[in-house]
């Protein structure tokens, strides 16, 4: 993690530096690719150059125009900060959060853009200014932010150069990565066309979020630098994040013995905070021959204090089924399982379409009390 050592669970100095160290702590390890375009070592050099701009913006996240606002998330606000509306404490929290995100993304979706559209040469990036198509302030803007963070940056009428004294060999991966990506969105974009069929038939929200994905892709391979998209790095990130880095790869592979399906994913884009979202699936015959679905899910989530979140057994027929047996599991398991689950609280949430119904719940004995136990939440 960039010999920040993990920070799961702590308090930081900003809301800017936590936002930060989310990048910092799901960064994918180094791993370079055979290329004719870039050798080994400028891969190497781009991968240190990205993890110098985290750097560089954990301890100063004013270079790209980040706020410095107390340290808060969406489940713990500030106790001294005075809200709008006190019952929505989280929506305050999520509002800066993002006005935040939009200036680090931003960042890199220019220098995303400029990978694209650049050519390299000299042992700099050139790109033609009538090439770009962002407004001349903006342009301004990513220049400067770039120049703040270690480049070496001329411009005139025809042409940005970007150049570096501290990775001058860099440039061939910088475009490497934008090829990468740009084949990455292709594929996607063939098999969802494939799947959707007439575009012209679809809701225009739906093409879009579509679009906007496409984009988020590339900034993921870039921003990340995976030169290789297919290593999939969610264990390998998800295991130094944890109290037990051994435990929790022996119980990935456990699962993955006995028929459990793996999938990572990254919350479809929408949301640059939801970094990591790995799910091991099997599907098991019930008592009555219906399906029932058992996950392991392990999601790591700025919103939250904590950041990294386990859960189990998301299917809401396999929960019920589970809490039925409940008596029958050892106690040290039925603390387990009333830990993630708890008693029913009334809240509503099952019977909010017609409150003449019973709350679904489930009885139960744990050590000897009686409870409701909520299948839901």
């Amino acid at each position: 993690m960039i010999g920040f050592g993990n920070r799961i669970g702590s308090d930081f100095d900003n809301v800017s530096q936590r936002l930060v160290y989310n990048y910092i702590a799901t960064q994918p390890d180094f791993r370079p690719v055979p290329s004719k375009i870039a050798s080994e070592h400028a891969q190497r050099q781009f991968y240190d150059f990205i993890a110098g701009v985290f750097t560089a913006l954990y301890h100063n996240p004013e270079r790209i125009g980040m706020t410095m606002d107390p340290d808060e998330t969406e489940d713990r606000p500030r106790p001294d900060r005075v809200y709008e509306d006190e019952s929505r404490k989280y929506l305050a929290a999520r509002k800066l959060r993002r006005q935040n995100e939009e200036k680090i993304e931003g960042l890199f979706d220019g220098m995303q853009r400029l990978a694209e559209l650049g050519t390299v040469g000299r042992g700099a990036l050139v790109v033609r200014r009538g090439e770009l198509g962002i407004q001349r302030r903006a342009l301004e803007t990513l220049v400067e932010n770039l120049t703040r963070l270690g480049l070496r940056c001329s411009m005139d009428d025809q042409a940005l150069c970007l150049c570096s004294d501290a990775y001058p060999e860099m440039w061939d991966a910088w475009k490497l990565l934008a090829t990468v990506g740009a084949a990455e969105a292709a594929a996607y974009d063939a098999r969802w066309r494939q799947e959707v069929g007439d575009e012209a038939r679809l809701p225009k929200w739906q093409v879009t979020t579509h679009r906007r994905y496409l984009s988020q892709i590339k900034n993921r391979i870039f921003k990340r630098a995976l030169f290789d998209p297919a290593y999939d790095f969610s264990v390998d990130v998800l295991c130094r994040l944890c109290d037990d880095p051994a435990g929790y790869r022996q119980f990935a592979d456990e699962l993955l013995a006995q028929g459990f399906v793996k999938r990572a994913g990254w919350d479809g884009g929408l949301d640059v905070t939801n970094f990591i979202d790995l799910v091991f699936t099997k599907t098991y015959v019930g008592p009555g021959g219906e399906p029932l679905k058992l996950q392991f899910r392990t999601r790591f989530e700025s919103r939250y204090y904590r950041q990294i979140l386990y859960t189990f057994v998301e299917d809401k027929v396999a929960v019920k089924t589970l809490l039925r047996e409940f008596g029958a599991l050892p106690e040290t398991l039925q603390d387990v399982v009333y830990g993630f689950t708890g008693e029913c609280r009334a809240c509503g949430f099952c019977n909010q379409t017609n409150r003449k119904l019973q709350y679904n719940n489930v009885p139960a004995v744990c050590r000897g009390r009686p409870v409701r136990l909520c299948y839901y939440f």
